[in-house]
């Protein structure tokens, strides 16, 4: 009889551990082929550059702008990730969030019902403005702010749908040096709320939102962030306004080595305005910047800048659509003011010519 048991445990066993291995495969499986679970894409982008500032050439050749992987996909109904990673950005030791500084996104995404949307991990700050909200490749000269600002963090953020808008409320680690000071770095956090407005049957939407970031225990820099967009048919125009304090090192700019970190106030202003041809997309874009510094108590510099682009996709296959040629022009001007109205006006030109494609590789 006891043999007669051990023989029935062990074929029992054995049956489960089979249908265990049978599940698994049919997981992998589907993991591996399934588009909802699994989509893998690479995004690249490469031109051929120059800059001029002040009639001096200061950077000429090939440069691979972007050159990213996206892992993507739907585990069940409800339940998404992302893990998007740089293989041209250093990839910098660990930091508090325990993730490298090249990984751009690693998160999951768990909706409640039709109208919320829980989002943990590694993710865009939830800040406002359209130009913000741009794939970085698909921008050519950026902004002040959005060019430098830390966009990446790690936290959690709380979506809540109605009447075609979206509202975002999100903590994230806010141990950046441009908010964080050295003795408070590894226990501040950030809490920031957008307006993803939809108006007018999306002739008329929104990006509006404010950030509070924790420099010390009681002391926060505040940021509004504002983006407003309108579509008409073809035409798409979009207005974007940064205004912020922060710790800025901006030596560089000056020409003054033993600068340091100063307490500033930034704003900028972008201007986009697009027309949908088809094959071909044109666009104009002007900036205006302006830092003041607050330890002097006056403006450091102001620039404006106009760029002009065209873009060209030459293909209608869902397969290589996505790809395309570029090419821009981008003049700026910066006007030293305060202590260093001493020095003069910087001019610079920017020529690019490229091609970008982010496609699905599976």
């Amino acid at each position: 009889m006891k043999k007669l048991f051990a023989i029935i445990c062990i074929i029992s066993v054995n049956f489960q551990l089979q249908a265990q291995h049978h599940e698994s495969e049919n997981i992998l499986e589907k993991l591996i082929w399934g588009d909802k679970m699994l989509n893998i894409m690479l995004d690249t982008r490469v031109d051929l550059q120059s800059e001029i500032s002040n009639g001096d050439v200061d950077n000429a050749g090939f440069r691979g702008q972007t050159f990213r992987v996206w892992f993507a996909g739907e585990v069940i109904p409800g339940i998404r990730y992302r893990v998007r990673h740089r293989f041209n950005k250093p990839q910098t030791p660990l930091v508090r969030d325990n993730y490298s500084s090249a990984t751009d996104q690693a998160w999951l995404a768990f909706d409640i019902g039709n109208k919320w949307t829980i989002t943990a991990g590694k993710q865009s700050m939830q800040l406002g403005t359209f130009e913000y909200d741009y794939n970085g490749a698909d921008i050519y000269q950026s902004t002040m702010v959005n060019g430098d600002i830390d966009m990446y963090k790690t936290g959690v953020n709380v979506a809540y749908k109605f009447a075609a808008q979206t509202l975002n409320l999100q903590v994230v680690n806010s141990d950046s040096p441009q908010f964080a000071s050295e003795e408070y770095k590894n226990k501040a956090f950030s809490l920031n709320v957008l307006w993803q407005g939809n108006l007018l049957d999306k002739k008329l939407r929104t990006r509006w939102g404010y950030g509070a970031f924790q420099h010390e225990k009681t002391k926060f820099y505040n940021w509004l962030t504002l983006g407003t967009q309108l579509n008409l048919g073809k035409f798409t125009t979009e207005l974007d306004y940064f205004l912020g304090s922060r710790n800025m090192d901006y030596s560089a700019i000056v020409n003054n080595t033993e600068l340091g970190s100063r307490y500033v106030r930034d704003q900028s202003t972008a201007l986009n305005i697009k027309y949908n041809f088809g094959k071909w997309k044109p666009l104009v874009k002007t900036t205006w910047n302006q830092r003041y510094d607050k330890d002097y108590d006056s403006n450091a510099y102001e620039s404006i800048g106009i760029q002009a682009a065209i873009e060209f996709y030459p293909f209608t296959q869902s397969v290589v659509k996505d790809l395309r040629f570029h090419a821009a022009y981008a003049y700026s001007n910066t006007n030293f003011q305060g202590e260093f109205n001493n020095l003069n006006n910087k001019d610079t030109h920017l020529v690019l010519i490229g091609t970008r494609w982010l496609f699905k590789a599976k």
